[in-house]
């Protein structure tokens, strides 16, 4: 080539020139099948049967298919395997079913120990957040579980609505009561919930009415964490697998304040319209009277930034009742009850140093 001629390229002639690109066609194509596989197998979709995931070979040995996709972590297996073998060894159990990701993967988990020898219960009360029934349904059609829903009324039990520190307790005795009757309708000794180890760490006063019921928490008992909660519902291809924790509206009101329907509707009211305009799945409504103080995770704090969005929620909850709206990022520590609320606040925010909430 001589100085200032152009560049030329000319068709390789290499006898193997076919054949390699032959080879990298069949590659490329080999990745994208592999990645739409991987794609598929964990796509959200409730068509999905839930049984393609999970190989059953008998009611106490089973394993978790797609393992060259999803391989489960030796440990894990182990726990699986422990959990499935406790719920195993009932000749038919009544699982407590919230729309939670611990009592789902437990639904799961007894729908393929004990067959059709199980029921799920979901409980429906005015403290019960907009949304979960629904989701609890869904997760139940997906499992394939018997699933029915009862109607409790721990709201009107002044013990609970004068709202003690132990409120939880009133509220879950009132529930294992109603789980009891059930279990017995259906000849069933066991009660199933699903508590786990980091459950264990929290203040807790519903756990002395499980145990005082006679409940067995099969997810604790086999060592699993939240962690191992949440791996195992992906596993299996359950669509609460990441979905926040969602606890009672009565939550929201200070320890102390009497708990009422009408105070229950607002919260759950504000913190639909909160998610709807904001699209944050973890926030809280901390109710107090006139005052709706908004607690965001700090992951999801940045979606408040956006311009006009604060004063949009500011007028729909005015709708509601509210005259003041506070803004602020939510933080919890575990073996307490209290929200630590931080300082890096949007909006002014009321003094919460002496109001005490659970999680």
């Amino acid at each position: 080539m001589t100085s200032g001629s152009p560049l030329r390229f000319s068709r390789p002639t290499s006898r193997f020139a076919k054949r390699d690109r032959l080879a990298i066609a069949s590659i490329l194509s080999f990745v994208s099948n592999s990645l739409r596989l991987r794609s598929n197998f964990f796509r959200e979709d409730i068509n999905h049967s839930f049984s393609s995931r999970v190989n059953c070979l008998n009611r106490h040995e089973w394993r978790v298919l797609n393992m060259s996709l999803s391989p489960v972590r030796a440990g894990l297996q182990v726990k699986i395997d422990k959990a499935v073998q406790i719920i195993g060894q009932f000749n038919g159990a009544v699982v407590a079913l919230s729309a939670g990701v611990d009592s789902s993967l437990v639904a799961a988990l007894a729908s393929k120990a004990l067959g059709d020898r199980v029921v799920a219960i979901t409980a429906v009360s005015e403290s019960l957040a907009p949304g979960e029934i629904e989701i609890a349904k869904k997760t139940a059609r997906h499992i394939g579980i018997r699933h029915v829903v009862v109607t409790t009324d721990e709201v009107h039990n002044a013990s609970y609505a004068a709202n003690p520190s132990n409120r939880c307790y009133y509220c879950k005795d009132t529930l294992f009561r109603e789980l009891r009757r059930q279990a017995d309708n259906s000849g069933f000794k066991a009660i199933l919930d699903g508590t786990q180890l980091d459950d264990l760490g929290d203040v807790r006063p519903g756990l002395l009415a499980a145990k005082q019921a006679g409940v067995r928490s099969p997810l604790a008992e086999a060592g699993f964490s939240k962690r191992d909660v949440r791996e195992t519902a992906h596993l299996l291809g359950l669509e609460v697998w990441d979905k926040p924790a969602m606890p009672c509206l009565s939550s929201r009101i200070s320890h102390g304040e009497e708990i009422t329907v009408e105070k229950l509707s607002q919260v759950g009211k504000a913190e639909s319209v909160v998610k709807r305009i904001s699209g944050a799945r973890d926030i809280r409504v901390r109710h107090h009277g006139e005052v709706a103080a908004i607690e965001v995770s700090q992951e999801e704090l940045p979606l408040f930034h956006r311009d006009g969005l604060m004063k949009q929620v500011e007028k729909d909850l005015g709708l509601i009742g509210f005259t003041r709206v506070t803004l602020g990022p939510r933080k919890t520590t575990r073996r307490q009850a209290t929200a630590v609320v931080g300082q890096d606040y949007l909006l002014p925010i009321i003094n919460m140093s002496n109001h005490r909430y659970e999680r």
